[in-house]
C-alpha cells in the first residue's frame, strides 16, 4: 500500500488531473496524469461501483494497483514529479492482466 503523502487526498485534487491531465487507454485501465509542484509522485485509484459491484472486489482492484505503483514509485527516484489517477474500466479475470496493463499504460 502506499504511504499517505503519495496519494492524492481530496476529489478536488483528483478532477485536476481527470481535467488536465494527459490520457493513456489501455483494454482494462485509463491513466491520467499531469505534473505537479509537490515534489514526489501522488496517485489515486478510482473503481465503480459499476465496474464491481461488491466493495470487496472494488478494494482488492486498489490494492493490487497501489502495491504495483509503490514499487514503480520506488524504483523511479528523481523523475519528474507527477500526479496519477488510475481509472479501472473493467476488472479481468486474471490480476496479472491488471498488472500488466498498468505496465503498459507506464510504458507509452
Amino acid at each position: 500500500m502506499l504511504r499517505r503523502e503519495f496519494k492524492l487526498k481530496d476529489s478536488e485534487e483528483i478532477k485536476v488531473v481527470l481535467k488536465q491531465g494527459r490520457k493513456i487507454r489501455s483494454d482494462y485501465l485509463t491513466l491520467f496524469s499531469s505534473a505537479n509542484t509537490v515534489g514526489h509522485c501522488r496517485a489515486a485509484v478510482v473503481v465503480s461501483r459499476k465496474v464491481a459491484t461488491g466493495a470487496v472486489g472494488r478494494n482488492r482492484v486498489r490494492r493490487v494497483i497501489f502495491h504495483q505503483l509503490r514499487d514503480r514509485f520506488a524504483t523511479w527516484g528523481d523523475q519528474t514529479a507527477s500526479d496519477m489517477v488510475v481509472m479501472v474500466m473493467n476488472i479481468p479475470n486474471d490480476e496479472s492482466l491488471l498488472k500488466a496493463d498498468l505496465t503498459k499504460c507506464f510504458g507509452k
